[in-house]
Order: C-alpha cells, then structure tokens, then sequence
C-alpha cells in the first residue's frame, strides 16, 4: 500500500550505496598508499590500519542497509493487521430553544447574517486547508525561487571566497599579533562542507520536502486518506436552516470559521517561510561554517525542519483524532457536539508546531547548558592547576670525591 515509501527508500540507498563505494575506494586506496609507505614508521601503520579498517566498515554498513531494506521490503509495502479499538463514544448537545419576543427577532437577524457568512466561507476554507494538507510544493522547479536562490549563491560564493583568505591572513599572523591560532585540519573540512552545502543547499531542500510528501501521503494511504476529516465534515453549510439550527449552534460555526481560517493563513505562512528559507539557505551554511555562529545556524535549520514536517504531524494528529473519538449520528448534519470537536482539533492544528519549536528550543538549550558547564569547568581546572604551588626540586646528594695523596 506504502509504495511510496519503498520507491523512495530504494532509491535513496542506490544513491548512498554508489556514492559510498566510490568513497570507500578512495580511502582504501589511501589506506593502501599509507601502509606502502609506513615501513619504518609506526605511527603511519597505525594510521593506514585505521583509514582502511574505518572505510570497511562504513562500507558494511551502507551495504547493510540496502540489505535490511530488501529483507523488510514488505513491511514498507503491506499494510498493518486491522485491529478493532474502542472507540470514545460521545453524546450529542441539544440546545435548548429561548422564548419569543424581541430576543428571538434579534437572534433571527443576527441568525441570518451568520448563516450567509458561514455558507458564504466554509467550503472554499475547508477545500484550500484540505490542499494544503496533502501535499508541500518542491521549490527547485519554481522559476523564481531557483532564480533567487542563484543570486545568493553567487554572493555567498564571493563571502567564502573572503572567508578563506581572511583565515589564510589569521593563520599566518596569528603568532605575530597573539590571535587565537586556527585548527586548519578542523576547520578546512567544516567550510568545504559548507560551501558544498550553500551550492546544493535548494536541491536537499527539495529532497527534504518530497520526503515529507512521501511521510503524508504513505500515512493518507494506509488511514484512508482525510474523507473522515473533521476540518472538512465538521458540518454541512449547504444545510443550514435556521428553523432546525440553534443561535449557539450558529456562534460555534462561525468560531469555527475563524479558526479555519487563522490555519489557512499558518499554511500560507509556511509555504512562504519554506521558500525564503530556501532562498537564503546559502547564508545558514556560510555561519555554520564559522564557529562563533554555528549555534545560530544549528537552530535555524532545526527550525526550519519543524516546519516543514509540522504539515506530517498534522495529518498525524486528524487521522489520530478521527480513530479514537466516535460522533453521535448527527455528523454531517451541523450537530453541537462535531462543530465542538472540529474547534477542539483546529485549536490542537494551531498549537503543534508552537510545542514542536518549543521541544527543539529545550534541547538546543540542554546542549547550550552542557557546553558552557564544560567550558567553566575548565577555565576552573586551569585556574586550581595554576594556583597549585610548584613542587621543589628535589635535591640528589653526591658522595664526596676522595682524592688520593
């Protein structure tokens, strides 16, 4: 049934697999290259043993992989057994109808308006907020953010290009003018991989997102899909009367309304923060590629990713809500109780990808606080390392030379 998440994972391993071998080929050949040219040399056996013992194993474990994948091949493509759960049964509200008089002719009117407001907006909400759910457009194929994105690329192309020969300079005068001296070794590597990242960084996006699409619509296949949603069946528009409806009933719909919309304005928001975060995505890589920003860089791409997978939680969260909670018969009909239930998962929309950030921003903070503890324990074991009082020099008596008469 999940199809598409074996094609996916099928093809992603093909791609790791290849790109794995022709890596592992260079490291064994330097591998190879280094215990040639180790005789004499311990250090340089040790370490050719190392570079070609590492290269098999990461081999191994990418062929391992693509191995498990195979044998489990039909736990991505077969669905779960249907098990029966029990379901929360709720009851529906009945309201109860005021008295005639004055009242009843100004709730009429207000009645009305409401109901032209509700029939007016629900369907065109309901049918965007459903579109939205479903599927994240790739952004590689749009012509303007592609166009955009190669603009910044270029600028950030001439920073790394300045960012080099500003660390060329530090390098070479760090000793003269007591600068903190760089770890070349450390961080070569760290901005060859980050100006691998700012030119490729649209083309992972994308990947990023149609895994996404695959994660939502594997999950809409194996749930039967947003049929049963209550964003779209909360209630029936077309069928509002207000000689069956109560004036409360009417209050809620428009809350519900509102509500809607407030998530289809979240949805248009992330698209909007997808394509800019795409745009300048070059630029995260440029200050991940600095030590002093990387921390900043960390959590703007975690952030980033909440937002992209917030739309899987989502549909997580319907199809959740859908399982568990059993309507009265009157679904469909504008009871009471399924208007209350479609606020209560609106608000529960709303609020996730808040709790997600907030989640991501607790654990940023956990490592925050684990770095500087590490940092302060050090600056206090130098400074007792310090103040610790030299030891004397300990005094080694000679015997007496005896000179002979």
């Amino acid at each position: 049934m999940n199809s598409e998440v074996a094609t996916f994972t099928s093809t992603t391993l093909n791609n790791l697999t290849l790109l794995a071998s022709l890596v592992a080929s260079f490291f064994l050949a330097k591998g190879g290259y280094l215990y040639i040219t180790s005789s004499g040399r311990p250090e340089a056996l040790d370490s050719a043993k190392k570079t070609i013992r590492n290269a098999l194993i990461g081999l191994v474990l990418v062929l391992s992989a693509n191995t498990f994948v195979s044998i489990l091949n039909n736990a991505f493509t077969t669905p779960t057994v249907v098990q029966t759960t029990q379901e929360i049964s709720l009851n529906p509200i009945v309201p109860v109808e005021p008295e005639g008089g004055l009242t009843q002719v100004l709730m009429d009117a207000i009645g009305s308006l409401l109901q032209n407001i509700i029939q007016s907006a629900t369907r065109p909400i309901t049918d965007a907020i459903i579109g939205f759910l479903t599927t994240t457009p790739v952004l590689a194929t749009n012509s303007v953010i592609f166009n955009f994105w190669l603009v910044i690329v270029g600028i950030v192309d001439a920073l790394f290009a300045l960012l080099v020969a500003v660390l060329g300079f530090q390098f070479m005068s760090a000793s003269t003018f007591g600068f903190e001296e760089l770890e070349l070794k450390k961080l070569l590597p760290r901005v060859g991989l980050a100006f691998l990242g700012a030119n490729t960084s649209i083309f992972l996006i994308d990947w990023i997102v149609r895994l996404a699409n695959v994660l939502v619509n594997a999950i809409l296949n194996a749930t039967g899909g947003l049929n049963q949603a209550w964003i779209a069946n909360a209630f029936d528009p077309a069928s509002l009367s207000l000689d069956e409806i109560a004036f409360i009933t009417l209050i809620f719909m428009i809350l519900f309304v509102i509500l809607a919309v407030v998530l289809l304005l979240f949805y248009i928001t992330r698209l909007i923060t997808i394509a800019l975060g795409a745009v300048l995505s070059p630029f995260i890589f440029l200050l991940w590629a600095l030590p002093k920003f990387s921390d900043f860089a960390e959590i703007s791409a975690k952030t980033y990713l909440t937002t992209i997978f917030s739309i899987l939680v989502h549909v997580v969260v319907i199809q959740l809500a859908a399982a568990f909670l059993a309507l009265p018969d009157q679904v469909g009909t504008n009871s009471l109780i399924s208007i209350l239930v479609g606020v209560g998962l609106l608000l529960t929309l709303l609020k996730t990808q808040s709790f997600m950030i907030q989640l991501m921003f607790y654990n940023s903070g956990r490592t925050l606080v684990k770095k500087m503890g590490g940092q302060i324990m050090n600056v206090f074991s130098s400074k007792q390392s310090e103040s610790a009082p030299a030891s004397k020099p300990r005094t080694v008596k000679t015997p007496r030379k005896v000179v002979a008469a």
